[in-house]
């Protein structure tokens, strides 16, 4: 039997991304994402959707879907475009009984005469078998025989992805980055049958990714989560009905059980039911991110969607966005977890807590205390990537 790659994502890399001029947001195993209304969170989140897409679909698309380059990319002070747009990865592949692999990839948008842009995409890998550069129409991998033709509006690594099992293998890390706005409205719609993976951004999909992973351990696993946040809930599942696909809901009450439709149940059970098959699908998600994980929740039930985000760390990369005390207030919530995004002078900008502030956290002055006491204070200087955007050097070892 082949080797398995391991792929874990440790950095996510921005610049002149909507507000952020320069920052990285570098991942543990279960990373809190704490910011002001306005901060950039939601941004950071758009930016690994627009990566996802990007490979999924096409760049062209991806852009087009947010009004096009000029409506994400930053601007100065004085309404100027301001240089090149450009997201990035740095990843760690694993082979069993091998030294790991360190990768980044990424792409800028360079403005250039008569043109949306130019692409500049590039692979840079520890990797004997080595990456590849693509400059506009030019591309260049070293020890390759591929002689592939640049497609505008689109990115070299989908068209190569399978030509190289590395390759192959960072194609279907992206393509798994999954970034959520879960929305309790569109949950509860019944829609017609159709895909059952992955759950769409606002969890619209929900019914047909739950019926995907009907009678596994995962959807028990699900059940049993669900019911410690909503008293009397024993069973959810997803029924078919004149072709559209609508949820049901098992509640004990009184001794006896009753059905419920989405509607005759609360937001706050519907949106932890799309975190809950978000944690869960099939396949598994590389880098999960929830934005305002405590929405509609109550506070009381919030420690179990920390739970189960940290429970599935041994899966993937989770990312929680909270401005809760309660979240905060978890005992998984340590110092080295939490990147707090700041907005100064119109630009967003991620920094890591100080260590003084990491060092004071204990069980009663936990993050959460110290925000609504505003003493989480965090580094003087923010996370940024020093020089080229889409070098190895930056890469964490």
């Amino acid at each position: 039997m082949a080797e398995r790659m391991a792929v874990t994502v440790e950095e996510i890399r921005l610049r002149n991304f909507r507000a952020f001029e320069n920052a990285r947001l570098r991942l543990s195993d279960l990373t809190f994402l704490v910011g002001r209304n306005g901060a950039g969170k939601s941004s950071l989140l758009d930016a690994i959707a627009l990566l996802q897409e990007a490979v999924s679909d096409s760049l062209e698309n991806a852009l087009d879907r947010r009004g096009g380059l000029n409506s994400v990319r930053r601007m100065s002070a004085g309404g100027d475009l301001d240089g090149p747009l450009g997201l990035a990865l740095a990843m760690s592949i694993m082979l069993p009984g091998r030294a790991p692999v360190r990768v980044v990839y990424g792409f800028e948008l360079v403005s250039v005469a008569n043109a949306p842009y130019r692409i500049v995409e590039r692979l840079v890998t520890t990797a004997v078998s080595g990456g590849f550069e693509r400059t506009g129409g030019d591309f260049h991998a070293p020890g390759n025989r591929l002689d592939p033709v640049p497609p505008d509006g689109r990115l070299m690594l989908p068209l190569i992805g399978r030509s190289d099992s590395l390759w192959g293998q960072i194609l279907d890390t992206i393509r798994g980055l999954r970034a959520y706005t879960l929305s309790p409205a569109h949950m509860a719609e019944a829609r017609e049958i159709g895909e059952r993976t992955p759950l769409a951004r606002d969890g619209s999909n929900l019914g047909d990714v739950l019926k995907s992973i009907e009678s596994s351990t995962d959807h028990d696993w699900i059940r049993r989560r669900l019911g410690a946040i909503t008293d009397g809930i024993v069973d959810v599942g997803a029924e078919a009905l004149l072709g559209k696909r609508m949820l049901r809901f098992v509640q004990r009450c009184a001794g006896a059980e009753i059905k419920l439709d989405a509607s005759q149940v609360s937001q706050g059970t519907l949106r932890a039911l799309g975190i809950l098959v978000a944690l869960r699908q099939r396949p598994t998600p590389s880098v999960l991110l929830v934005d305002e994980v405590e929405n509609s929740v109550h506070p009381g039930a919030l420690a179990v969607l920390v739970d189960a985000a940290l429970a599935s760390c041994d899966r993937m990369r989770v990312v929680l966005t909270s401005h809760s005390p309660e979240v905060l207030g978890h005992p998984a919530v340590t110092g080295e977890r939490v990147r707090v995004i700041e907005w100064r002078d119109g630009t967003s900008r991620i920094y890591c807590l100080n260590p003084e502030t990491q060092a004071a956290i204990n069980e009663i002055d936990t993050v959460g205390w110290m925000l609504s006491s505003n003493a989480l204070w965090t580094s003087q200087e923010p996370e940024i990537v020093s020089g080229d955007l889409l070098a190895l050097d930056d890469a964490r070892p």
